[in-house]
């Protein structure tokens, strides 16, 4: 995604002596302030990259998400602990404390992006353009608040709701909503998002939000709700078209990824990257690469069958390797390889346990779980071996770990489908969420109530 570069010049002042010595303006002319640029179309376009842009950070996508979200679950090893002052290695142990600056660079990542959203959503009513050209650029706005608030709870619960642009004094007065009230949030963006996002966009613009990516995120808030009903309801169109494979449609792994997932089918949004670009680069070494045993893939080849077309990408790589899932073309330590948010896998997966848990033996259960396993070449399961609602449920589980392996998903899937202390017996439930930075608890005036229960 292009970033808008704005240059502040430098201006002389020409004091001329007067009998009154008037003040001067020192604001330069040339010079763009937060009331000047969000003024017109132009600037609300170029402030909608900004948001895009606060997504592929190190603090997000970049690096620090994975983290969490992979490096804590059974998809990832640390053997390094003393890298980095053990600061990622107590993320996969459990040890963190609200000092880790992997916890307090992922908070400010977060609310950076919520910032610039919300100036977006702030300034846009009032601009005159063309309706229906605002309205997508609101929709992308609100779709990545709620991608991000969505993340926010799912790493800390409870969190400030923070709808509006505020002044240092009033973000000092923030009190932390419930998860409930922020996945209300999370839902009322992604609702409005959708109707006004397209389903595509021209190939110049290919790689912002669509409807389709708005309803694959609200479908999966649905599903960590367990609204099963509204997962599937949401979901209807979506799997709809995916079958039909005209914008959407499912596509081998081993074509989408590590190289082409600019343009495969599959993916219905992504975080996007660019080597060569203004730091619109991503760092091969954030990308699962195994330097001095600090990214050991512990996804076992064993639960793969063997024709599954998934089992190489995720294999154990030696000192210095990626694993081919994220093994995108470097130079220089620089790589494009774009981040997947929302897949038709992902998607049709949701699809098949939301229906699952309505009812099991539904044929369009097996039909969606089905086509992810038909397109890793695995083979199909059948009522006979997914003879109940439970047995069903297992076998989404599983695939759900093989499909997304290293996709952010495994630790939020482990706590939400209550697998926690099966995998990780002995650690105590409270590290379920992570503690609440202690540098964003210091800025607050009334700190009561800030911390997570058990980081006290």
């Amino acid at each position: 995604m292009k970033k808008y570069i704005l240059s502040i010049l430098t201006c002389s002042l020409i004091i001329t002596a007067t009998s009154c010595k008037k003040l001067l303006n020192l604001e330069p002319l040339d010079s763009y302030s937060e009331n000047t640029f969000y003024s017109d179309e132009k600037g609300l376009q170029g402030g909608l990259i900004s948001c895009y842009d606060a997504l592929q950070t190190d603090s997000l996508y970049g690096n620090h998400l994975l983290t969490l979200a992979e490096l804590r679950g059974d998809n990832l090893i640390d053997n390094d602990p003393g890298s980095g002052a053990g600061v990622r290695n107590q993320i996969e142990v459990f040890s963190e404390t609200s000092a880790s600056n992997i916890l307090s660079s992922s908070w400010m990542g977060h609310y950076r992006a919520i910032y610039r959203c919300n100036i977006i959503l702030d300034r846009a009513p009032a601009i005159s353009m063309n309706e229906n050209t605002k309205n997508q650029i609101i929709g992308q706005a609100r779709f990545i608040r709620a991608l991000s608030y969505f993340n926010l709870t799912r790493l800390w619960g409870n969190v400030p709701l923070v709808l509006t642009v505020q002044k240092t004094e009033e973000a000092r007065q923030n009190t932390r909503a419930t998860s409930a009230q922020v996945y209300q949030q999370v839902i009322d963006d992604l609702k409005d998002a959708t109707v006004k996002l397209p389903t595509s966009w021209p190939n110049a613009q290919r790689g912002r939000a669509t409807s389709y990516a708005a309803a694959g995120l609200l479908a999966k808030v649905y599903l960590y709700q367990k609204k099963y009903d509204l997962v599937t309801a949401t979901l209807q169109p979506v799997v709809a078209e995916i079958y039909n494979g005209t914008v959407l449609s499912t596509v081998p792994q081993t074509t989408t990824f590590p190289n082409s997932l600019k343009t495969s089918k599959d993916v219905i949004f992504a975080v996007q990257y660019l080597s060569g670009g203004v730091k619109e680069f991503v760092h091969q070494d954030t990308r699962y690469r195994n330097n001095n045993n600090t990214n050991i893939i512990n996804i076992p080849q064993a639960i793969f069958e063997d024709t599954d077309n998934r089992k190489a990408l995720v294999a154990t790589t030696g000192s210095g390797g990626r694993p081919g899932k994220f093994n995108s073309t470097s130079s220089n330590n620089e790589t494009s390889g774009d981040f997947p948010v929302i897949r038709c896998a992902d998607v049709l997966l949701m699809y098949a346990e939301a229906l699952n848990e309505t009812a099991h033996g539904n044929t369009e259960a097996f039909k969606a779980l089905n086509a992810v396993r038909s397109n890793a070449n695995a083979t199909v399961k059948t009522p006979v071996e997914l003879a109940d609602q439970a047995a069903f449920r297992t076998a989404v589980y599983l695939e759900r770990r093989l499909e997304l392996a290293l996709e952010a998903d495994r630790w939020f899937d482990i706590v939400r489908t209550n697998q926690m202390s099966t995998i990780f017996p002995g650690i105590p439930d409270f590290r379920s969420v992570y503690p609440v930075p202690q540098v964003e608890i210091d800025n607050i005036n009334n700190k009561s109530g800030w911390q997570n229960a058990g980081y006290n």
